[in-house]
């Protein structure tokens, strides 16, 4: 019976955390399954282009496909087929990136066939001065149009030119982009009063810098984006700190602006797109990428929980290719989506009872006490800490450090032949940080002393079961007190050892000998208190009954 025990124990204990690690859930991570599951059944690139050429948005529907093409998307044809018989259907259009009605009196034809970015059309001076004379006949019945016109005049700016000097075209277009926004009602009302307000002011104390500031930022994404792109964009954006983050995010991702173009364009939330780039600045634009890809339904799944995408190994996909492995994976997918606290909350209850079971398994080896309150208290204990290992164990990312980090911010100007900023780097791969090689140490520390557990439950049980009198057996538990504490010297070993190693400069790792020391106290502890004493305490009652 025993045995039998001992063999249902450690089925049902590895059945258990097999099926909690198995759970596609993460407290600080995204499950990438659960990304492609969540936008399986939702439009994707294709689909949002197509609908933007029907609605005479071309402009944005390029952007899809420059997007989609980077991430190598199925049936990428028919978007560049749609979108290049508008262009031939419509070629006055085709210079804006689609219709937009507030400016479509304004008598502007190019002889491009193709979206031209909204900053390079302005530094036409026909056009500009076109658009100017177009905001001016406006003024009259928009007040707030004057603001930004008497911003013109300015001749203190710090980082522009003065808009009226020979070189000022740059700081021109984007008080003329400013205005063209303003007057056709394509900001939110948030941004569009923050921005009448910064331009009023800015004309009467003369400060210049918060303003400049914005007008950076238009420029950096009107260098970027054909007119009908940029409103599309600035439609959503509700505050200064979103639209700082998004012209930051294109001035360092050059070459990847599309895609981060496109996840704004699925999820209509440019604010959370900056924060989760801000949050995550190495690995944010891979994962926006990868979730963009997906459809809709992905890329709001990672806006809305703001954690890192986790891409599992070859060995769990492989192992999740067969069943029932793969099956109860796939089932559990739905709750990821729905109710993504309660799927972490599974996953720990698994773990919990799986070392609960095991736990349980090594009190039969080792002989555990008789006393079930006693038993109960050393198996929790020692599920406890197993529990918290495996759980610190399943998590991605655990004991990374921050990717935000403070650097001086640097700012470059854009200008009439120069694209602003330079690219820092593309992702073309997911990028994997395997926190497994930091946390080998903590599991190798938990499974040495619990080790020396067993061994010392199995020298009590020995002592237990010898036919001797209990006089004598007092003795042999005196005689193994050294071996009962060998837990504590293993983990002080293992910290003066982490000393010597970070004082030398090797390995980043040492620091989790530490957790030896913890572990080695949890399970000396555990020991003496539920099963050396309790004995001890029965042999002398025994030897003081008899004489």
């Amino acid at each position: 019976m025993r045995r039998f025990w001992i063999i249902i124990c450690v089925v049902c204990g590895i059945a258990l955390l097999t099926a909690a690690l198995l759970v596609p859930a993460h407290s600080r991570a995204l499950d990438a399954k659960a990304i492609e599951a969540a936008g399986a059944r939702t439009p994707g690139l294709i689909e949002e282009g197509l609908t933007l050429v029907q609605m005479e948005k071309v402009g944005p529907a390029q952007m899809l496909l420059k997007a989609a093409r980077i991430e190598n998307v199925r049936d990428v044809d028919r978007l560049a087929a749609a979108t290049a018989e508008f262009n031939r259907a419509h070629p006055e259009l085709a210079p804006w990136g689609g219709a937009d009605p507030s400016i479509e009196n304004v008598g502007i034809t190019t002889s491009s066939k193709t979206p031209i970015p909204a900053i390079d059309l302005l530094m036409q001076r026909a056009v500009r001065e076109r658009m100017l004379e177009f905001l001016r006949t406006r003024a009259s019945r928009r007040p707030g149009l004057n603001h930004f016109l008497v911003n013109r005049a300015l001749t203190n700016f710090v980082n522009f030119p003065a808009a009226i000097s020979a070189s000022g075209q740059a700081l021109d277009g984007a008080i003329i982009v400013a205005g063209l926004l303003y007057q056709g009602d394509h900001l939110t009302p948030s941004f569009r009063d923050t921005l009448e307000f910064l331009a009023m002011k800015t004309n009467r104390s003369q400060e210049t810098e918060n303003l400049e500031l914005v007008y950076l930022d238009l420029l950096s994404l009107g260098k970027r984006l054909d007119w009908i792109s940029l409103v599309e964009l600035m439609k959503r954006v509700d505050d200064l700190k979103t639209l700082r983050q998004l012209a930051e995010a294109s001035r360092a991702n050059e070459e990847q602006f599309a895609v981060l173009y496109a996840a704004i364009q699925l999820s209509s939330k440019p604010g959370q797109v900056g924060k989760y780039l801000a949050a995550f600045p190495e690995t944010g634009l891979n994962d926006l990428s990868f979730a963009t890809r997906s459809g809709v339904g992905g890329i709001e799944m990672l806006l809305n929980q703001q954690h890192r995408v986790y891409y599992a190994g070859h060995f769990k996909n492989r192992l999740l290719s067969y069943n029932p492995f793969g099956a109860w994976f796939d089932w559990l997918l739905p709750m990821t989506q729905s109710a993504p606290r309660g799927a972490v909350l599974l996953k720990y209850a698994l773990i919990l009872v799986g070392s609960l079971v095991l736990a349980r398994m090594v009190g039969v080896i080792g002989g555990a006490t008789q006393w079930r309150g006693l038993r109960f208290g050393a198996d929790t204990v020692v599920a406890l800490a197993l529990a918290f290992i495996l759980a610190i164990l399943s998590e991605p990312f655990i004991g990374l450090p921050s990717q935000i980090h403070d650097l001086p911010i640097k700012i470059r100007i854009p200008t009439v032949t120069l694209s602003s900023g330079s690219p820092m780097y593309t992702l073309t791969k997911p990028f994997m940080n395997n926190n497994a090689i930091s946390l080998v140490p903590l599991l190798v520390f938990f499974v040495i002393q619990a080790l020396i557990y067993i061994w010392c439950l199995a020298k009590l049980n020995e002592i237990r079961r010898q036919t001797l009198a209990p006089h004598m057996k007092l003795k042999l538990l005196e005689n193994e007190d050294h071996l009962f504490d060998a837990g504590l010297y293993v983990g002080f070993v293992f910290s003066v050892l982490s000393l010597i190693l970070m004082s030398i400069g090797i390995g980043k790792i040492s620091m989790m000998a530490y957790a030896s020391t913890a572990f080695g106290i949890i399970f000396v502890s555990v020991l003496k208190i539920f099963h050396v004493r309790p004995m001890r305490r029965k042999l002398i009652l025994e030897s003081e009954a008899k004489p």
